[in-house]
């Protein structure tokens, strides 16, 4: 599909899109009939297809950072598929359907968004997030202890990525004034942290070790949270600027490439990173 074409006019592409979604509810229900459908399809469930979800969400935000509007529009087809089999998983087992999924979205929006929907008034971004926040509270028909900070950061990340849960902590716990107060301060529990991971890794405990990293990984995220920068878009670009480093390493060795020791690598290595800014430099 070449986006580039443009679209056409809401109004003539309203009837297309709805006649394509019919057919592919109609797929959807080929895909998983007892008779003649997918084997592979027929035997999955909600949770068998979890990492397939993980697998299409992580796709889709890659594309995103690559700001490929091909990619993307083929990731969230991806996405969709996933939606859609597991609303047809719920309607096999008589748990909801497609149309549940679909009614209960709709009231959402328009409950949750009445000044658009009801009073057809201009709020502020502050404003519009408050009224969401508070009809949202006002849906949850449970008690206190439910509705707690901590048990509803806890059934909300538990299928997170950990990186993004903590993010979600982080953000959640500071609008209650739980928040670090300086960049400093964190960098002080950052190397109280790196203390205790030195010493649990000079313990041999394989247990402290992996608890006491994982205290160092939550303060870095906590860090990024402070500074406002996106953790998983910064390792994005870390990841790709080793990459193009490690590319020009593979130049200048070719098939020797495992013959090189560390020494002959950390030499390589700042050729490499002194090429990058010398291209850098040139495009400027």
């Amino acid at each position: 599909m070449n986006l580039k074409n443009g679209y056409k006019n809401q109004k003539d592409s309203d009837p297309n899109t709805l006649e394509s979604f019919k057919i592919l509810i109609s797929n959807i229900k080929y895909l998983k009939d007892k008779t003649w459908g997918c084997p592979w399809q027929k035997i999955q469930s909600h949770k068998s297809l979890i990492p397939f979800l993980n697998e299409e969400s992580s796709e889709f935000i890659d594309a995103i950072y690559e700001k490929n509007a091909n990619n993307m529009c083929e990731e969230l087809g991806d996405l969709l598929l996933q939606i859609m089999l597991h609303a047809e998983i719920g309607f096999e087992e008589k748990q909801f359907e497609l149309k549940d999924v679909i009614e209960n979205l709709n009231n959402k929006i328009v409950n949750r968004h009445p000044y658009i929907f009801k009073k057809k008034e201009k709020v502020s971004l502050k404003k519009s997030q408050e009224i969401w926040e508070n009809i949202k509270n006002s849906e949850n028909k449970t008690s206190y202890k439910e509705l707690s900070i901590s048990r509803r950061l806890n059934s909300k990340i538990k299928s997170f990525p950990a990186a993004i849960g903590s993010n979600q902590i982080t953000n959640t716990v500071k609008k209650y004034g739980f928040k670090w107060e300086s960049s400093k301060k964190i960098f002080d529990k950052l190397e109280e942290e790196i203390c205790e991971l030195k010493e649990a890794i000079k313990s041999k405990k394989a247990p402290d070790i992996k608890d006491e990293f994982g205290d160092v990984y939550f303060t870095l995220i906590s860090l990024s949270n402070f500074l406002k920068i996106n953790p998983e878009s910064s390792l994005q670009k870390t990841n790709k600027k080793f990459l193009d480093r490690f590319s020009i390493i593979e130049d200048h060795v070719g098939d020797n490439i495992k013959k090189q020791n560390p020494k002959d690598f950390q030499r390589l290595w700042e050729i490499a990173k002194k090429t990058l800014i010398r291209e850098k430099l040139k495009k400027k």
